[in-house]
């Protein structure tokens, strides 16, 4: 894949100011509204739910893409990916840490692009959306209470319609649709930004 330069505010600032940090808090707001309205409507069908990885990586590719190239300097992803980790795995440490790392890798690959390369940028989403996986960690490493708590928010009906679609390992594949979202939804925003976004100078 060649090396595409895209056009964004010059980086001879590198210090995140309060603009800066109103863009990533405002694009961040955006992304966790969409993901959330994502997941809460994949959640009321139990399979549907474990392939919301995927979904909002497809929908919400394009939201990442504006907000780390808007802000154009190193912090984007890692704030986006610390408000992401504080909303949805607040009970779940590990689950956590992971998704800050996942961010802090994506932070770090637009990094090694310098800032110049679109294919780094698009790469850099693929990382981040790992973060997608990272809720679910509870089905691997505390597979009862995880079934607890979709008794006590959705009830035993539900909870049963979970459990018939889960299997020893379904983490990992969880993982794979995030990472398969991530790489679809780089590629949307690709084609948007190219079409209309950067046509309109809004990045």
């Amino acid at each position: 894949m060649a090396r595409k330069e895209i056009a964004a505010q010059p980086q001879s600032d590198k210090k995140l100011r309060t603009r800066d940090l109103i863009y990533a808090g405002a694009f961040g707001a955006i992304y966790l509204v969409v993901m959330l309205a994502i997941v809460m409507a994949s959640g009321m069908v139990p399979v549907l739910y474990l392939v919301a990885p995927l979904t909002v990586g497809v929908v919400c590719g394009t939201i990442y893409e504006m907000c780390v190239l808007k802000v154009h300097k190193f912090g984007a992803a890692l704030i986006l990916g610390v408000l992401f980790a504080l909303v949805t795995c607040s009970s779940n440490i590990i689950g956590a840490i992971l998704a800050v790392a996942a961010a802090l890798l994506a932070e770090l690959i637009i990094y090694l692009g310098k800032y110049k390369s679109k294919k780094h940028y698009l790469a850099s989403f693929v990382a981040f959306n790992i973060n997608m996986a990272c809720p679910y960690t509870m089905l691997l490493l505390a597979y009862d209470d995880f079934m607890v708590r979709a008794v006590e928010w959705y009830g035993q009906d539900y909870a049963d319609g979970l459990a018939a679609v889960t299997f020893d390992g379904v983490w990992f594949l969880i993982l794979g649709f995030a990472i398969l979202g991530g790489i679809i939804g780089a590629a949307v925003a690709s084609k948007l930004i190219a079409k209309h976004f950067e046509k309109a100078r809004i990045l």
